[in-house]
């Protein structure tokens, strides 16, 4: 059976940091959507054989939290240059979620110097998960039937990408989902999972005495 109090300490750590990540620390969210669309204009520059893709800022940048602060101009230069656009929140997309895993990071009660690569480490892959989430996005958008279309899928393959559209890149659930699977990833060993899991007593329940210890009652 866990103790409460180290758990109830661990979650309370867990919506402290969190929420310090959210407060609207000057030019943080700024910094960072610069960083997403940078990364964006870098790995989906070119989309296809003839699909091209182009991260740009809002502006004026929005007041809301939660408004959308970047447009994506989708090209298929095949076609004319026929163009179609979508707008984005890196906040929601990309911020929320790395900021969970973060939260969860820095609350595990391991060693700072563990901490620290299981930060890296997370936020990489955090990384990997936004630009999962991108990636059926413009699958999605670039394999639809009109002018933009740079590539065709069947009925099933289309389908599939809708499914893992909805359940990856629109679900608000996943958002934190992910972020606690990735904390477990980069966090734990196998040697904390054996610790959590054995009982505080099952070590001394199955010790034995040692042959070089005489046994009490024994003469030595």
């Amino acid at each position: 059976m866990f103790p409460l109090k180290p758990v109830a300490a661990f979650f309370l750590k867990v919506i402290i940091f969190y929420a310090l990540l959210m407060i609207p620390w000057p030019g943080v969210m700024g910094a960072y959507g610069y960083v997403f669309r940078a990364c964006g204009n870098t790995v989906f520059r070119t989309f296809g054989s003839t699909g091209r893709v182009h991260f740009a800022p809002i502006t004026p940048v929005p007041a809301g939290k939660d408004a959308k602060d970047t447009t994506v101009t989708l090209e298929n230069i095949k076609t004319r240059g026929a163009r179609g656009t979508m707008e984005m929140n890196s906040r929601l997309m990309g911020y929320l979620p790395a900021a969970f895993a973060v939260a969860l990071i820095l609350a595990t009660p391991v060693p700072w110097s563990r901490r620290g690569w299981s930060l890296l480490w997370g936020l990489l892959l955090m990384g990997v998960f936004t630009g999962l989430e991108l990636t059926l996005r413009l699958v999605d958008a670039f394999s639809d039937k009109n002018v933009l279309a740079v590539f065709s899928l069947g009925p099933v393959a289309k389908a599939t990408v809708i499914i893992l559209l909805k359940v990856i890149a629109l679900s608000p659930v996943t958002a934190y989902i992910a972020p606690v699977f990735v904390w477990i990833l980069v966090t734990f060993r196998r040697t904390d999972w054996t610790t959590l899991l054995s009982s505080p007593g099952s070590s001394a329940k199955h010790e034995t005495p040692s042959l070089s210890t005489p046994l009490r009652g024994c003469p030595s």
